[in-house]
């Protein structure tokens, strides 16, 4: 088994009154992620960063992942609330 640490960006944006799925990006770092996701909370309804770690052999999430950064407003549950 081989593991790697995903670290992803997801925005999300409004379409009427709804909270839609956006662009999802993947980075190199944390400190990549956290900071696109700073600079896109200006320009997104919501956004966050997170740490995923996986399989890359089977694609199988290995740990819950986790939250580096987060703005504006994201889906219900996303926190874990």
């Amino acid at each position: 088994m081989s593991e790697k640490t995903l670290y992803i960006v997801q925005q999300f944006e409004k379409q009427g009154r709804k909270l839609v799925q956006g662009r999802q990006m993947e980075f190199k770092t944390s400190d990549e992620a956290r900071g696109r996701a700073e600079r896109d909370a200006e320009r997104v309804a919501g956004v966050v960063a997170v740490a995923q770690t996986v399989d890359t052999e089977t694609g199988e999430v290995l740990e819950e992942p986790e939250i580096l950064a987060h703005y504006g407003e994201l889906p219900p549950g996303m926190l874990g609330d």
